[in-house]
């Protein structure tokens, strides 16, 4: 009996050092995520924890202080990630893109740009029939006034051809151009004026007319002063078009290029272990600067609601579905190679900024071929935002009922084409979804000022429609290279038949009967190893 307990109690405490040596083996291999989710816990809990204090402090400048130093560090991280971004695509979409034939490229373009639109198309009929089906604006909160700059529509979309088409590709590292607009002058207008009242006695009477009327007036540097990334893409993607086609003479800029695009992922790799920091000074900042955590949460409780379950209809079921049907694989198992990139565009709130870690988990965990990802992901974190396709939809129809305006059918597929339309403008940068707001609103001639209502939420909501955007890309990535299987197949074998010497092929390639072609049997030669 004794024997029999003691090895009872042996096998157990085996059991438990296997499991907990499994553990420890799991949070090892996974240290990187348990660090980021530990940061944002530790955030919103800071944050919470001094938001009493913080908006206690009467002094504006010392609470302005305050609020600095506890997202010093995220404004850091968040600089890094930045400056990352520009030789990053460019280096990414270029080697990318001169490995790839002319004719394989066209066809991975159109297969990705094909998924945008599509998606896109589908998460905003999903927002538009939730929100008709919910009606969270039946109750409308209290007003908020907010001044919102003028933006038409026909300006917005001019704005987005001239971004493609850069007159200084310098220049477009560094700033955005958009449409400036201006008041109309005072005019001044002279009336005859009959002089006591007697016919034919008049007087010239000076009469201002104040003008109100405002008018484009050109284009402006964007103050903020953030990268044209839509110029950016597009020179990089012809760049590396024609750099694919240019042969040997273009091999030493080739190899430039992979040298610089393997550098700036090692350099990645360093900064995301400083991540879980900065992603956690970011969360606290945000928390800490709210005046009213509770009444910001409850404000607008059911329009949160609607948008966050379209969210998650659209990132954990559509999406996946699509992956399921068009790559035939589990879509589980995707997301969790996603796992570090999903975390970290809530923390960062940027499309753009989680780039570099998007593409570490895609070629890392789920083993995406890197011609596709570094094609597709940085196109589509610049034309693919189903996330903010979604919200914008839900958020012109909020307003609408909130302000009791009842859409006819054609309004809303307006506000369907306007929200696609808008959601490619929008900069994989925090809050430009509030910005391209404006030309859904003013597509169905809905109060702009209203944007107003949805600021005090728009902050959580802008991190979860950032990680859907991104969950977007990847899944789009993943669905891609399955349906281009072929062509990297072919491209494949083609450098590798350039590659290998003629008497090799000769040696090993077997020939068909009464034929001396050496090249005749391609199954013969993906076969051979070597």
């Amino acid at each position: 009996m004794g024997r029999g307990s003691g090895s009872g109690r042996l096998s157990s405490n085996n059991k438990c050092s296997r499991c907990c040596g499994a553990f420890c083996r799991r949070v090892r291999t996974d240290l990187l995520l348990v660090l980021i989710i530990i940061g944002v816990a530790i955030g919103f809990v800071i944050g919470a924890l001094v938001n009493g204090p913080v908006n206690k402090i009467e002094d504006l400048e010392d609470r302005k202080t305050v609020l600095m130093l506890i997202g010093f560090p995220g404004e850091l991280f968040m600089n890094v990630l930045k400056m990352l971004i520009l030789p990053l695509i460019v280096a990414s979409l270029i080697c990318a893109l001169a490995a790839l034939d002319s004719k394989a490229t066209g066809r991975v373009g159109r297969r990705a740009l094909a998924y945008y639109l599509f998606t896109t198309i589908l998460a905003v009929i999903l927002g538009i029939v939730l929100v008709v089906s919910i009606r969270p604006g039946s109750s409308p909160p209290e007003d908020v006034d907010k001044e919102v700059k003028p933006y038409r529509t026909l300006d917005a979309f001019l704005d987005l051809i001239r971004s493609c088409f850069p007159s200084n590709i310098v220049a477009a590292t560094f700033r955005q151009y958009k449409t400036k607009y201006t008041t109309a002058p005072d005019k001044i207008v002279y009336r005859n004026k009959t002089v006591n009242g007697t016919r034919g006695n008049y007087t010239k009477v000076k009469e201002i007319i104040e003008g109100s009327k405002t008018v484009p007036n050109g284009r402006e540097v964007d103050p903020k002063g953030s990268i044209n990334v839509l110029g950016i893409v597009v020179f990089s993607i012809v760049f590396g078009i024609v750099l694919g086609r240019t042969g040997e003479r273009g091999m030493p800029l080739k190899a430039f290029f992979e040298a610089l695009n393997e550098v700036i992922m090692k350099m990645v790799a360093l900064v995301m272990w400083v991540s879980p920091i900065g992603i956690c000074s970011l969360i606290a900042n945000k928390v800490a600067s709210m005046d009213d955590i509770l009444k910001s949460l409850n404000m607008v409780g059911m329009y949160m609601a609607t948008v966050i379950v379209g969210l998650f209809i659209h990132a954990f079921v559509i999406i996946p579905l699509l992956y399921l049907i068009a790559a035939r694989k589990n879509p589980l198992t995707f997301y969790l190679g996603l796992r570090d990139a999903i975390i970290t565009a809530f923390g960062t709130s940027s499309s753009s900024a989680t780039l570099p870690t998007t593409m570490r988990c895609l070629e890392v965990y789920n083993k995406v071929d890197t011609r596709i990802s570094r094609f597709v992901l940085p196109l589509g974190a610049t034309v693919n935002m189903d996330g903010t396709a979604l919200y914008e939809a839900v958020a012109a129809v909020f307003i609408a009922q909130a302000n009791g305006i009842t859409l006819n059918i054609g309004q809303l597929i307006t506000t369907c084409f306007t929200a696609t339309a808008a959601s490619i403008g929008a900069a994989g940068i925090p809050q430009a979804g509030l910005v391209t707001m404006v030309l859904v609103l003013q597509a169905v001639n809905l109060p702009v000022n209203d944007i107003g209502l949805i600021l005090a939420v728009d902050w959580l909501l802008d991190r979860i429609r950032t990680a859907v955007n991104v969950i977007g890309d990847s899944f789009g990535a993943g669905i891609v290279e399955h349906l281009s299987r072929d062509d990297l197949l072919s491209m494949d074998y083609t450098a590798r038949e350039d590659t290998v010497p003629l008497e090799v092929l000769e040696r090993y390639t077997p020939r068909p009967e009464g034929t001396n072609d050496v090249r005749a049997s391609e199954a013969s030669l993906r076969a051979t190893n070597f």
